[in-house]
């Protein structure tokens, strides 16, 4: 468990670590498979695709099963999902734009006997996450959190949790590496150097691998000990502020939107939606021949059970976002949308 200050993230007072955000998923679908027999887990269609994979590597304990859902939707009807009694669904705050679900939905599925967990890998502060009511959460820490590694589930409702892996020994090589990755990401600050922002895309991919056990790989010590001094809501309120410069700043075109979070909520970056794939690959270009490095989140392709040219493959095609997180300063945020806005309108 994880002693965090109340006026933080008081929910990771009684979480259990681990490793990622997968780890810390796969490891409770596993354990609620044996606990409670859970043999279905619903997830949405727009999701990191490395989550469904992680949870396709335990396929001998659950079937993995895929609702409609993605960012530019309404709310999920959590009663709209075909669910039935014993199954389980996966609720996202994708890209923290989400509010939400409706409450009534979400009591009238689970009296039905249907369990429900949220991941808020996106907005760990969100009120969402703060006064959720659903049975099981989950977060990647690391998402939002300058941490080597990082995951952790709890219970809203105060039920019986799967119990922590042993953590991970740091002082091997390749924990000495991501330790290494993690504070040279940190270092790069500025919206003008492509190289911090790169490191930061490099660092995502670093630290976890399947190894298809579902086992669950343990937190790193120097994660768990860094963990409660982190002031995360004043990090989240940094990005909040430099999100706000660049939505006044950037001036986007006709053909692009701006993903907002409702009220209360802070979006995870500065996530534009392009009206066709082929604007979306102009602005990627603008923007890393000056040194931006945007990230699609996430690159989905067409499958049978999205169906082929579906919304959620044909949304990745046109998305972009740019980390706008506390490494940067107000002013970085000020240049970047010069940036953005001079490479969005070539024209002018």
């Amino acid at each position: 468990m994880c002693d965090v200050p109340s006026a933080n993230l008081p929910y990771l007072r009684n979480a259990s670590l681990f490793a990622s955000g997968r780890d810390a998923l796969v490891a409770l679908v596993r354990w609620g498979a044996i606990r409670h027999g859970w043999r279905r887990v619903w997830v949405p269609s727009y999701y990191c695709p490395e989550v469904p994979a992680a949870l396709a590597a335990i396929a001998d304990v659950v079937e993995l099963l895929v609702f409609p859902d993605h960012a530019l939707w309404a709310p999920t009807q959590v009663g709209a999902i075909p669910a039935i009694r014993g199954d389980v669904v996966v609720l996202a705050n994708q890209l923290g734009v989400r509010p939400r679900p409706d409450t009534d939905a979400m009591d009238a599925i689970t009296a039905g006997g249907v369990t429900l967990i949220e991941d808020h890998s996106h907005d760990l502060g969100s009120e969402w996450a703060l006064r959720s009511g659903a049975d099981y959460a989950f977060a990647s820490l690391r998402k939002t959190l300058p941490l080597p590694d990082g995951g952790a589930v709890w219970s809203p409702r105060g039920l019986e949790l799967p119990p922590e892996p042993a953590d991970a020994a740091d002082s091997t090589p390749s924990a000495t590496r991501r330790l290494g990755q993690a504070l040279a990401a940190q270092l790069g600050r500025s919206a003008t150097d492509g190289a911090g922002p790169l490191r930061f895309r490099a660092l995502a991919r670093s630290r976890w691998h399947p190894s298809g056990s579902g086992a669950g790989e343990g937190i790193l010590p120097i994660s768990r000990a860094l963990l409660p001094g982190m002031p995360a809501q004043a990090w989240r309120e940094r990005r909040r502020r430099h999100l706000a410069i660049l939505e006044h700043e950037a001036e986007l075109p006709p053909s692009a939107r701006l993903l907002q979070a409702p009220q209360g909520g802070v979006g995870f970056a500065f996530t534009m939606v392009f009206a066709t794939h082929n604007e979306q690959r102009k602005a990627l270009h603008a923007l890393a021949a000056r040194a931006v490095a945007p990230v699609v989140l996430w690159p989905l392709d067409a499958s049978p059970k999205r169906g082929t040219g579906g919304p959620d493959a044909d949304l990745s095609r046109r998305i972009l976002s740019i980390h706008c997180d506390q490494r940067y300063e107000e002013a970085d945020m000020h240049r970047l949308g010069a940036i953005v806005r001079e490479a969005l309108h070539p024209d002018r």
